[in-house]
């Protein structure tokens, strides 16, 4: 929906939001500069802050990812504490990693300590030797996931009381669990582009949160939840971009793609292509005006939520990840969400650009 002043709004007039990964491994991932691009991404007056999740990356994979990726539940935690507004979340967590009665009472406490200002981004996982390092059915991964998920929907809607769960997967009985989370269940956004990803997201989920579709197929998978819902409301439809870069007039830019390397693992075909627009650029690439218009597309699909990658983790220096930042917040975020914000935004941008001095 275009409005009066030509901003793209969400249903029932809501502005669209927009969220900011820091890159779990490299540069941003030290404690400085961690700090900073946190404080800078609640100073820009962005919705949210994403951290991605590997555990132990195995050595076929090496060469395509670091290993040394921060914890996401973690990094959100002190994310959140360092903040006032800015929700943290997880992009995505692979929940059949972790123990779901630990996952569901870290979760819980974050969202409790923060005043609910924790996503928890879940998704089934991809990397096959992973899996293994961890003791993880690859196989049944996506069975795990789904009874994971139940059981952690089941105690945070305890309210501590005896709470019994006997499936394939997850298994415990009588178990008392708290806190309970703030609205009685922490926020959960379903990664994947898959089916399955979508049956998940409309029966367990509270968004969706795919990597990088197209527009029309954008269009399909959100029609595909609300069929299955009965209805949209009340849901978040998020997307995960696959690269964020606000050109100058003449300045041109690549992105980094596994498609370039020569041993790709079987593993990374989950990753679709990066989306193109009409011109030929990949989405999301471009000068404002450009950026702006992949904006208008993705809204006129049903994405009410993007979130920004301006850096993969070593492809560009810090200092260029917060001018990306700032050159977006200026250039594109303000003509969708500017009126989103709780004070305004030149107070919050003051506070973003002391945080980096």
């Amino acid at each position: 929906m275009i409005d009066g002043e030509g901003a793209v709004t969400g249903g029932e007039g809501r502005m669209l939001s927009f969220g900011v990964v820091v890159p779990a491994f490299g540069p941003l991932a030290s404690r400085g500069a961690f700090n900073d691009a946190v404080d800078t991404i609640e100073g820009l007056g962005f919705e949210d802050v994403w951290f991605g999740d590997h555990v132990a990356v195995p050595s076929y994979a090496a060469h395509l990812t670091r290993p040394e990726w921060l914890e996401p539940l973690s990094a959100c935690m002190l994310a959140l504490g360092r903040t006032s507004r800015l929700r943290a979340g997880t992009d995505v967590l692979v929940l059949p990693y972790r123990d779901p009665l630990l996952v569901a009472k870290m979760a819980a406490t974050a969202d409790v300590l923060s005043g609910g200002r924790l996503v928890l981004g879940i998704g089934v996982g991809y990397l096959k030797g992973e899996f293994e390092a961890l003791g993880a059915d690859y196989g049944r991964r996506g069975a795990v996931t789904d009874q994971y998920l139940r059981a952690m929907r089941a105690l945070w809607g305890s309210a501590g009381t005896p709470t019994s769960v006997d499936t394939e997967f997850v298994r415990f009985n009588d178990v008392c669990m708290g806190p309970a989370p703030t609205t009685g269940q922490v926020p959960v956004w379903v990664g994947g582009n898959a089916r399955g990803a979508l049956r998940r997201a409309a029966l367990m989920g509270d968004g969706w949160h795919p990597l990088f579709p197209t527009p029309d197929l954008y269009r399909s998978g959100r029609d595909a939840i609300v069929a299955l819902r009965g209805s949209g409301e009340g849901f978040v439809f998020s997307m995960s971009l696959a690269v964020t870069r606000v050109l100058t007039r003449g300045e041109t830019y690549t992105p980094l793609s596994w498609g370039d390397d020569a041993d790709i693992p079987e593993d990374f075909g989950y990753s679709p292509p990066i989306p193109l627009a009409d011109d030929g650029r990949p989405r999301f690439v471009g000068h404002p005006d450009q950026l702006a218009a992949d904006v208008e597309d993705y809204a006129a699909a049903g994405v009410r939520h993007f979130t920004l990658r301006f850096s993969a983790g070593g492809d560009i220096g810090v200092a260029d990840y917060f001018d990306q930042m700032q050159r977006f917040a200026d250039q594109v975020m303000d003509r969708f969400s500017a009126s989103s914000l709780p004070t305004d935004r030149r107070q919050l941008r003051q506070l973003g650009t002391q945080a980096r001095v």
